[in-house]
């Protein structure tokens, strides 16, 4: 496509292998970085043995490692296995029904229909008015040719993660507490928050079959890169909207508070505080304690929860996704516009305010002369040691109201 000086810019078709078509989505696995995720790997399933196996209560508290206590070392075997099922999983039935929602909902961006509860809760746009289009010349998805790419990829892997994570650690704080009230389980742990940890990791694998059904979705709508011309006229491709939509962050944000809450809540009680209280916090030496055996059972968790995430995420991407994007991608260039991104000149258009350097309001009153921001920055400086004032003096309450 030859560019023209008409345009500030022109879409370009990208080929990233010789065989590639320019409106054809194609993924590429280069065999540069190939054994590099095999490495990444191999690191994360030896950080699951570390955990199941007990090796870390040796390493980190040998006061507490019981050597008769009966550890899982085999458990990351049994993941191993039950990620095969989940890559099979997504790669048939949650592709098809990403294809079946994708299709579906842009269908209504032609009639428009109205959204169904399903697709509201993945994040849908409402709107169904607004212009749709098809982008023409997709660009490609290139599992880590380049630091971009690589990007894109561990931005994947950290969203499959931490959607996993999100549910499995509801799921086990809704459980935990009936578990345990046995005492033949809670002797087998430190306090409820180690049981918790345990579930959540057990349910990792589980709540990755559920997501069979959500991450399709969301990758296949970010690829098909169908755009949506928003009232406000900006161009946005209709994955962001799932991916920034209810389920995305109730499920990974709020997830990642309640897995930092609950390191914390171990970690205090590691350290001789009682669950729930400020026991453990009650200097700065302990604080600081607590706050370092937190973020290193918080990044312990995170850890021994990426493995499968990884392998999944990578499996799915570079064997299913390019057959199931390009299935929808044709599907829906029978019924809705198929267009490229421009960005033309405004031409000889007369502007009241564009390259007018006259028209920059200097105005702003008192506070943006010299003698004003110096006020300003005396009234922020002020307004700070009252906050740390009121925040560190004892009994400050009775100081000032008594």
């Amino acid at each position: 496509m030859a560019e023209s000086k008409e345009f500030l810019y022109q879409r370009k078709p990208q080929k990233i292998d010789a065989e590639s078509a320019d409106d054809k989505f194609d993924v590429a696995v280069p065999k540069k970085t190939l054994f590099i995720y095999v490495a990444i790997f191999i690191g994360l399933f030896i950080a699951q043995f570390y955990y199941f196996s007990g090796a870390y209560y040796l390493v980190l508290y040998p006061n507490l490692y019981d050597p008769n206590e009966g550890f899982y070392a085999w458990a990351p075997l049994v993941f191993f296995g039950i990620a095969i099922v989940v890559i099979l999983t997504w790669g048939n039935l949650g592709s098809r029904w990403a294809s079946y929602s994708m299709v579906a909902y842009l269908k209504k961006t032609t009639n428009k229909g109205k959204l169904k509860i399903p697709e509201l809760i993945l994040g849908y746009p409402m709107r169904t008015k607004d212009l749709y289009y098809l982008e023409a010349f997709p660009v490609d998805l290139d599992l880590g040719g380049s630091p971009a790419s690589l990007k894109i990829f561990i931005k994947r892997v950290l969203e499959t993660m931490f959607l996993s994570m999100g549910m499995s650690v509801m799921i086990a704080q809704t459980a935990a507490p009936y578990l345990y009230a046995y005492p033949e389980i809670a002797a087998m742990y430190f306090n409820i928050e180690e049981l918790t940890i345990d579930m959540m990791l057990y349910l990792g694998p589980f709540t990755l079959l559920i997501l069979s059904f959500v991450m399709p979705v969301f990758w296949t709508a970010e690829d098909v890169q169908a755009y949506r011309i928003t009232p406000t006229q900006d161009s946005v491709r209709l994955g962001l909207f799932l991916r920034s939509g209810i389920l995305s962050k109730i499920l990974s944000f709020f997830g990642i508070i309640l897995v930092y809450n609950l390191a914390n809540a171990f970690a205090t009680a590691l350290l001789g505080g009682e669950t729930g209280t400020s026991g453990a916090v009650s200097d700065p030496g302990s604080a600081m304690a607590v706050y370092t055996t937190t973020f290193m059972w918080f990044g312990l968790i995170l850890a021994m929860s990426a493995a499968m995430p990884f392998f999944i995420a990578f499996v799915y991407l570079a064997y299913y996704h390019e057959r199931w994007v390009n299935n929808v991608r044709v599907h829906a260039s029978e019924f809705m516009p198929i267009g490229t991104l421009q960005i033309a000149k405004p031409g000889e258009a007369k502007f009241e305010y564009l390259k007018k350097p006259e028209k920059v309001d200097k105005t702003g009153g008192f506070l943006q002369t010299p003698h004003g921001r110096i006020l300003l920055l005396a009234l922020i400086v002020v307004s700070s040691i009252i906050c740390f004032y009121l925040a560190m003096v004892l009994g400050f309450e009775s100081a000032l109201f008594k």
